[in-house]
């Protein structure tokens, strides 16, 4: 399916993507605990000496997070304001909590306990700002990432009711790979996905979105011992993710000294939570066997957690208790700032942080690196930068630019309900460098799960300086979803990416008279549509968007973002469902209006009407916006049976 040369230039201002060798502020979450392990607060930026591989560094920027009951210095109780009177306080934690459920080594009634705590504590501590993650190891999945960091309490407990649903489960997936080719298909795998699972570790990155067969096959041959090279490579990730981080950990085993290091080098705190659910007293034999196991286990759980600041709980069942107290003792930490001037190397950094009072702990981060050129990131690294763009509710990666897109529904194919269009500009500064690059396509349910996951991979050199058009053909049930779009350079990482909430109507009833969604065209080359096609086995004619929307004009390309200046005229192309026993020809009226609903005048005609197939006509409507002012409108389209009076409608938006 190659459908052609280039598209319409892009004119719009946008963030143009550089390494800039300026200072920037490092901020440091930092946890200062008294000798009982409780949080203390009251210090100020004067208390505070840090130093950046042995140089003294002037602490410029200085936060107070607070929340709940903290211990306060005894020396400073009488000197400690309000928190609302210290204009350096801030109340919102803003905490980073990943909830880790080891399904395979924990009891059964555990995991539901551990499920009962983790939704005590989104639903009654998590406070306005936090984000919380859900990761789950099973012994034939490895770790997977259920939910990433989100503020979205409902996702999260989805994420973890869907989690021990499925007993740490898996996900069914068919894929395989496409041809690649200028002007038509995109490189790669494809994957279904029955549920929002994404394997986390390194080691398995390229079976993302590959064959299900062969990672199946790959998990169930790895050991039992690869749960501490799981937690270890979690560990490693940790280091890369910003500010106050920490891990709440339901299991009855220790994934060892090393990660234990590995954690607490990442500033990431750990609090343990034993699932053996052993009664204290009575059941026999057996019972007393795992009461003696359940006391060791704890020894290796409270040394975990110790050796990062953080905290053991002997009963999962303790589930307000644990959710209380592990809001308070993350929820109460320092930032400090300072300015470094990145080396773009990947430097290493050693960081130490001491508070000038005797008795207090202090739990910083150990170490950081410059940042380095994408090319030159680990696999774990891109991963991770991969998760952020496309997963995360709040990128931390700042030069990520808007990818236009749109979903439009209805076609004259069997095979396909739904197309989620792209403009990708190929631009190393307005858009993604020519080259190899990735195209990442994920549809969620209003489950949050995932439905639908399209990879794809091209080279974009042939159009450099242009826009392409990447589109992905589906059939979706009817309902609500949200999709994800995201476009990488596979050697700079620059991406564009972008998310749109829609809702796949209900099929059209054949008896009676439709609209589809409008595709909104402009003057210009033709458009260069390169397919996120999933290959298959059956020789037939692959779905490509000309089979969608059949008729394309020749000299017009889509109108995804805002109307390009100097264009007075659009066109829209619409798909028509006949209706059956309508011998008269419908009437067709086309209306502009403002966002604020205020109708505008405009000229239109019916340019053409193609027949597609039976039951379905493709109406090609012509536009004058000559004299439109900026703004955002709505065009609205309606046909009228002129002999029963019955009304078919459709809208479609556009910005000048």
């Amino acid at each position: 399916g190659a459908d052609a040369a280039t598209g319409a230039s892009q004119d719009r201002p946008r963030q143009v993507l550089r390494h800039d060798a300026a200072a920037v502020i490092k901020l440091v979450p930092v946890r200062v605990l008294d000798e009982d392990g409780r949080p203390v607060r009251g210090l100020r930026k004067e208390d505070f000496v840090l130093t950046d591989n042995g140089e003294l560094m002037t602490i410029t920027e200085f936060e107070v997070h607070e929340s709940g009951e903290t211990r306060i210095a005894a020396e400073d109780e009488d000197a400690v304001e309000p928190a609302e009177a210290r204009p350096w306080s801030r109340p919102e934690p803003r905490r980073k909590i990943f909830f880790v459920l080891d399904m395979q080594g924990s009891m059964l009634t555990g995991n539901k306990e551990a499920k009962n705590t983790v939704l005590e504590f989104v639903e009654n501590q998590l406070q306005p700002g936090d984000e919380a993650g859900v990761l789950t190891f099973g012994g034939l999945t490895g770790l997977v990432l259920r939910q990433y960091l989100t503020s979205d309490q409902d996702k999260i407990k989805k994420a973890i009711r869907r989690s021990l649903e499925l007993g740490g489960g898996t996900a069914g997936t068919t894929g395989g790979r496409g041809a690649a080719g200028r002007g038509g298909d995109a490189e790669g795998s494809s994957t279904v996905l029955s549920d929002a699972d994404f394997p986390f570790s390194s080691g398995i990155h390229a079976d993302w979105f590959d064959d299900w067969g062969a990672y199946w096959q790959a998990k169930a041959d790895r050991s039992r011992a690869d749960f501490n090279t799981s937690m270890e490579e979690l560990a490693v990730a940790m280091r890369y993710i910003e500010g106050s981080k920490s891990v709440v950990y339901f299991s009855t085993r220790s994934p060892g000294r090393n990660a234990s290091r590995l954690f607490a080098e990442a500033n990431t705190t750990i609090y343990a939570v034993n699932t053996n659910v052993t009664p204290d007293k009575g059941g026999g034999a057996y019972a007393s066997r795992q009461r003696k196991m359940k006391v060791m286990q704890g020894e290796a759980l409270k040394g975990f957690a110790e050796a990062s600041g953080g905290h053991y709980f002997a009963d999962v069942k303790e589930a307000k208790t644990i959710a209380r107290e592990v809001e308070l003792l993350s929820g109460n930490f320092y930032v400090l700032g300072y300015y470094i001037s990145p080396s773009w190397d990947g430097r290493l950094h050693k960081i130490e942080v001491e508070v000038g009072r005797p008795g207090l702990r202090v739990l910083a981060q150990k170490e950081y690196r410059d940042p380095k050129p994408f090319a030159e990131l680990s696999d774990l690294e891109k991963q991770l930068h991969l998760y952020d763009v496309a997963l995360s509710d709040k990128p931390a990666s700042r030069d990520v630019l808007e990818l236009p897109v749109k979903v439009l529904f209805g076609s004259a194919m069997a095979e396909a309900n739904t197309a989620v269009l792209m403009k990708l500009g190929v631009d190393e500064k307005i858009g993604v460098p020519p080259g190899r690059t990735e195209i990442f396509t994920l549809v969620f349910d209003k489950d949050h799960k995932i439905v639908l996951a399209e990879r794809g991979e091209m080279d974009s050199a042939p159009y450099d300086r242009k826009a392409i058009y990447p589109y992905l053909l589906a059939r979706l049930r009817p309902g609500d979803y949200e999709v994800r779009v995201l476009a990488r350079g596979m050697e700079t990482g620059q991406s564009a990416a972008s998310r749109v909430a829609v809702t796949v109507p209900a099929p059209d009833d054949a008896s009676r008279m439709s609209l589809s969604s409008p595709l909104l065209m402009v003057p210009g080359e033709k458009a260069e549509f390169v397919r996120m096609a999933r290959p298959s086995k059956r020789k037939k004619e692959p779905m490509s968007i000309i089979r969608f929307y059949p008729f394309l004009p020749e000299k017009a390309v889509p109108l995804l973002d805002d109307l390009p200046p100097g264009i007075d005229k659009l066109w829209a192309l619409i798909p028509v469902g006949c209706g059956d026993g309508q011998p008269d020809e419908p009437e067709l009226d086309v209306k502009l209006a403002r966002a604020d609903g205020a109708e505008v005048r405009i000229d239109w005609g019916l340019i053409d009407k193609k027949p597609a197939d039976p039951g379905r006509d493709f109406y090609l409507i012509g536009i004058s916006l000559a004299g439109l002012e900026a703004g955002a409108y709505r065009l609205e389209f309606t046909l009228t049976d002129t002999n029963s009076g019955a009304t078919a409608a459709a809208t479609a938006t556009f910005k000048k």
